[in-house]
């Protein structure tokens, strides 16, 4: 056998045995793609459904997602609208501020007027009470000076009840008198003038017709100040002719005398004589005429 042929001998047993090597690596190959293909498909099927779970949980948290999107949306949208009303809120409240601060200052300044005026009136009440203390001191005076004038006048209203009973007295003897010459004229004793040259009564030139003792009566008015003249409301009816005198009082206070200058039916009017210095007669008083009916 030559070199060649021992050659492809050699080559053919090299190639059976690479044969023969690849066949049992095909068939190991096949063997174990198989249990690959098996095990693949059976991943692959697990990777599948938990490919669809994820998917199924991953569309969820999506629309999840979507919804709180809209939720978180809606959150911005109020909250959004918050922030302007916030916003002017904080504009108003500002400019009220702005206002307040000009209302503050007003308030300041006016504050200070009303101080100063509070010190005015201060220092016009402290003057007050000063002029009051003043008043209080000049009133006691005064009371004191009243008092003493008070006893005087108690004084003189007893000298003057004693005087008037001493008037009245004479009034009695002037009365009789005046019957007594009357009776005499008529008589013809008398005549027209006295012996001592005097003026004296007489028939042409009669006194006075006695008013009817206790007649009262009202003062209705009073004339111009000054003039001293004042109406009252009985006349001739009840006695009273001019020239009569008629005693003025209010209540117990005896104020002066009114003497008859006009009479008439149902009123007279006469001139009033004051008892003391400043007694005035006003309406409303009371009048009457003397208790012993004769005029003075």
């Amino acid at each position: 056998m030559t070199y060649f042929g021992k050659l492809l001998i050699f080559l053919n047993l090299i190639f059976s045995v690479v044969t023969g090597a690849l066949i049992v690596f095909v068939f190991t190959t096949r063997a174990n793609w198989v249990g690959a293909y098996n095990d693949a498909k059976a991943k692959a099927e697990q990777a599948e459904k938990a490919y669809k779970s994820e998917l199924t949980s991953h569309q969820n948290d999506l629309k999840q997602r979507d919804s709180t999107v809209t939720a978180l949306n809606s959150q911005l949208s109020a909250l959004q609208g918050q922030l302007d009303a916030a916003r002017e809120e904080t504009a108003r409240a500002r400019q009220q501020a702005a206002e307040i601060e000009k209302n503050n200052l007003a308030a300041n300044t006016a504050q200070g007027k009303v101080q100063a005026e509070l010190n005015q009136i201060k220092g016009e009440r402290e003057a007050i009470i000063k002029e009051k203390e003043q008043l209080r001191q000049m009133i006691v005076k005064i009371q004191k000076e009243l008092d003493e004038w008070r006893e005087k006048a108690v004084l003189a209203d007893l000298q003057a009840k004693n005087l008037q009973q001493k008037n009245e007295r004479l009034l009695r003897e002037v009365e009789t008198l005046t019957v007594r010459v009357r009776e005499l004229e008529t008589s013809g004793t008398v005549s027209a003038g006295t012996g001592g040259g005097g003026p004296g009564v007489s028939i042409t030139s009669p006194l006075p017709k006695s008013a009817p003792p206790g007649v009262q009566g009202k003062v209705t008015d009073i004339g111009r100040t000054g003039t001293g003249l004042a109406q009252i409301d009985i006349g001739s009816d009840s006695g009273l002719s001019v020239g009569n005198v008629l005693t003025v009082f209010k209540g117990e206070v005896f104020k002066g005398d009114l003497m008859l200058t006009g009479v008439s039916a149902k009123a007279a009017v006469g001139k009033f004589t004051p008892a003391r210095r400043g007694a005035t007669i006003a309406v409303g008083d009371s009048v009457i005429t003397s208790f012993s009916g004769t005029p003075q």
